[in-house]
């Protein structure tokens, strides 16, 4: 067969499909030079490698390149995507076999041989369980042999191991990709599964490479992910409320939001009479029915808070002890109900325990019946109350070794519940709650919906409290590798000693979460805040076309740092200016080489010195908005 030849704007790809997938030209078209190619790809499975390959056709299916290997008595089908207006390329590959095999998991995704150098070589990790840190961005230099992270970069390249990011995949190995800088060559290893079954199927972790130049992941990640139909500003009631969610309460939040500028409020854990069960009438007498004929009438979403992977160990399909017992299980295997067991049995998790007010387990959400109700509780919500927004929170997957499956096959079961769920449910946005434990969001989460990044709020004395410069700060690590509007950042105008201006803009460049109850902001607060998102509306509708970038130091306590947002084709931008304490009250910013035509919001002032521009504040804590445009 002939070769792919694929270009755009910024690049010229040719790969040769057989007898295996090689890429033999990465051509940036803008500088001329060819970057890299690749080398063999080594899959090996019960301590053999398999080298008996051969190409057995491709398919083109909608926007994506289907290419199908025999390696030996396993099938692989090669998922290919190119971009229109990114200089990358995309593959995930999908296994099954005829026979039973193990022992796969540090096959070789990608072989990738450099054909220019490769200057300063750097790994990228992220520590996923933002409760534990506000530090969790790791970048550190590339080491000969094995690193760990989700990003290999080179000053010309990023290497994306598309997965949850090390610390919180399913199955966790010991290093990500191996590094021979003498030969220019890098490994990325690590399939996701270690074991293949016959009649299984097994999505391995997928495969990135792209241009760093001239924003060239902010590209990649602008079309691969796409771009919401609107942006939003959300409410949630959780730190002040916890379980005591009822329908007055959120009736009243809804009449807030419109006044608020507020455009989805959510329903948080405890409307249910049992966990995960029916809506509790005694909170809730109408259900959701007359709230959501409510938010209707004021334009309000609704949203639902959920935990899809457990129920109620109260449940009929939950029962630890179901009769097993009284069968000879080597003769007569029992069919074992819902609840997600260890291979010793038990439940795979529990929270709370026999006899508590709340307890729950994992469900086996590969038992299709189970699989079937999760689907049908959440596609129910929609049918029945218009319910399309969800934060799905209390899930992790390390626990699910069990009976029916390794952790990996739990977590493409996941997958695929999303997947369905997207289709049955138009506009569905998943808010992935991060915060702690084993979550794999910075991977499949942002093809369903956004990141849920951090609980902070004023009843921890610690390093959660609550300052608007530190959830900037935790945007600022996370928006150099995460699209900004897909990442859900707090705010608390409750926090009386802020402006609601500064307040509210550490959070305009991401999706604003209102983090509390709306009643406990003063009306005063609340009109500004209100102003201020309608000030920023039609900007926020543009930024969610345009490619986002912190610059400038991770907010602290004490300095100053800035947001940049740029048009594709560089004609305009916006640049956020912020100053957090800063005993200085100028700083100097260089907005990528743009312009500073003027100021759009708030109180600062700018002044052109040199190649750089120094803004101004009066004001410790501040932020100012300014247009940009090519000079």
């Amino acid at each position: 067969m002939e070769t792919l030849h694929y270009q755009n704007d910024r690049i010229e790809i040719e790969i040769a499909p057989e007898p295996f997938f090689t890429l033999k030209k990465f051509r940036d078209r803008r500088s001329g030079l060819n970057l890299c190619g690749s080398g063999p790809q080594e899959i090996t499975a019960d301590r053999k490698l398999l080298d008996e390959i051969s190409f057995l056709g491709m398919e083109e299916q909608n926007n994506e390149i289907l290419l199908n290997y025999r390696v030996g008595d396993i099938r692989l089908e090669r998922h290919l995507f190119f971009y229109r207006t990114a200089g990358a390329f995309r593959y995930y590959d999908v296994f099954s076999t005829e026979n039973d095999h193990a022992a796969m998991y540090y096959s070789t995704l990608l072989n990738l041989v450099l054909e220019t150098e490769a200057g300063q070589a750097e790994c990228v990790d992220f520590f996923s369980s933002t409760d534990h840190s506000n530090h969790r961005l790791l970048r550190r230099q590339a080491r000969p042999g094995k690193n760990v992270g989700g990003y290999f970069l080179t000053d010309r390249l990023f290497i994306y191991k598309e997965a949850p990011m090390p610390d919180s995949r399913p199955i966790k190995g010991e290093y990500d990709f191996l590094w021979i800088p003498g030969e220019g060559r890098l490994e990325m290893v690590g399939l996701g599964f270690d074991n293949l079954r016959r009649g299984e199927k097994r999505r391995a972790y997928g495969v990135v490479v792209g241009l760093r130049d001239d924003f060239g992941l902010q590209r990649y990640q602008r079309e691969r992910y796409g771009r919401p139909d609107r942006m939003e500003v959300l409410a949630n009631s959780w730190p002040a409320l916890h379980l005591d969610v009822t329908e007055p309460v959120i009736m009243r939040e809804l009449e807030l939001a419109a006044e608020s500028g507020v455009s989805t409020v959510f329903i948080d854990d405890g409307y249910f009479s049992e966990f995960m069960g029916e809506i509790d009438t005694k909170k809730f007498p109408a259900r959701f029915t007359a709230l959501a004929a409510r938010a209707a009438e004021l334009g309000v979403e609704l949203g639902l808070w959920a935990n899809p992977l457990g129920l109620d160990i109260r449940h009929p399909k939950m029962l630890l002890w179901d009769g097993t017992e009284e069968r000879d299980f080597m003769l007569d295997p029992p069919k074992w109900n819902w609840l997600a067991r260890t291979n010793d049995f038990q439940q795979t998790e529990l929270q709370g325990g026999a006899g508590a007010e709340r307890s729950y387990s994992p469900v086996e959400l590969l038992e299709p019946e189970c699989f079937r109700f999760m689907k049908d509780k959440f596609t129910g919500y929609y049918r029945e109350f218009g319910i399309r927004r969800f934060k799905f929170d209390l899930y992790q997957l390390t626990a699910f070794n069990t009976q029916r499956g390794d952790a990996q096959l739990h977590y493409e079961a996941y997958r695929r519940l999303l997947e369905e769920l997207q289709q049955e449910i138009p506009g569905l946005v998943i808010s992935m709650d991060i915060t702690r434990r084993n979550r794999p969001g910075f991977d499949f989460g942002l093809d369903f919906g956004r990141l849920f990044l951090e609980n902070r709020d004023r009843n921890y004395p610690d390093h959660r409290y609550y300052h608007p410069y530190m959830a900037l700060g935790n945007f600022h690590q996370t928006a150099q590798f995460v699209p900004a509007h897909r990442i859900e950042l707090e705010m608390m105008p409750q926090a009386a000693e802020y402006s609601v201006n500064y307040i509210a803009g550490t959070t305009v460049f991401a999706t604003p979460l209102y983090w509390g109850l709306l009643a406990d902001t003063s009306p005063q607060r609340r009109a500004e805040l209100k102003t201020f998102f309608e000030q920023t509306a039609a900007l926020r509708e543009q930024w969610k076309n345009c490619l986002v970038l912190p610059i400038g130091e991770v907010p602290r306590k004490g300095n100053w740092s800035a947001v940049l947002a740029r048009e594709p084709e560089g004609a305009r931008g916006w640049l956020g200016v912020y100053r957090h304490g800063a005993e200085q009250q100028s700083c100097a910013f260089d907005p990528a080489g743009m312009k500073v035509r003027k100021k759009l919001l708030g109180s600062g002032e700018f002044r052109p010195e040199n190649e750089r521009t120094v803004f101004s504040e009066h004001d410790a804590y501040a932020f100012s908005l300014y247009e940009l445009a090519d000079c």
